[in-house]
C-alpha cells in the first residue's frame, strides 16, 4: 500500500529532524521534549549530556530509517507486510535502544554526582528526584 511507503520514510526524515537539536544541545530542560526522567531534571548537566546522547541516536535512526524504507522499495516481490514488518523492527529496535542508552547515561551521572546514592534535599527538606 502507497500509505506506508510514504509513512516510514517520512517517519525516519522526522525522527532525524526531533533528534537533531537535542544532538546538539539546543533544547533546555522543559517538560515536552527531550529524555525526561528524574535523573534529566535533577541537574542542567544531565539533562544536556543524556539528551545529546538519545539525540544523537535518534539522528542515526532517522538516518537508517529513511534510508531502509526507501531502499526496501526498489527490491521487487517484497510483499507490503514484509516492508512494513522490517521497518517497525527498525524504529522499534532503534527507538528502545535511543531511549535506554540515554537514561543509562543520565542514571550513571546521576550517580558520579552522588556517589553515596543519597538524594539531595531541596529548600523544603523533601528529597529531590
Amino acid at each position: 500500500m502507497i500509505v506506508s511507503r510514504i509513512a516510514f520514510p517520512a517517519l525516519g526524515l522526522a525522527t532525524l529532524i526531533v533528534g537533531w537539536p537535542l544532538a546538539h544541545r539546543w533544547v533546555p530542560p522543559n517538560r515536552w521534549y527531550g529524555l525526561r526522567v528524574p535523573a534529566t531534571f535533577a541537574d542542567p548537566r544531565i539533562w544536556y549530556e543524556a539528551n545529546a546522547v538519545c539525540g544523537d541516536d535518534l539522528v542515526r535512526l532517522g538516518a537508517v530509517l529513511l534510508v531502509v524504507a526507501l531502499g526496501l522499495q526498489f527490491l521487487r516481490g517484497l510483499p507490503e507486510l514484509g516492508y512494513v514488518t522490517i521497518c517497525l523492527a527498525v524504529l522499534v529496535v532503534g527507538s528502545l535502544r535511543a531511549t535506554i542508552r540515554g537514561v543509562k547515561i543520565a542514571r550513571k551521572l546521576q550517580r558520579q554526582q552522588n556517589p553515596n546514592g543519597s538524594r539531595s534535599t531541596g529548600s523544603n527538606g523533601r528529597a529531590s528526584p
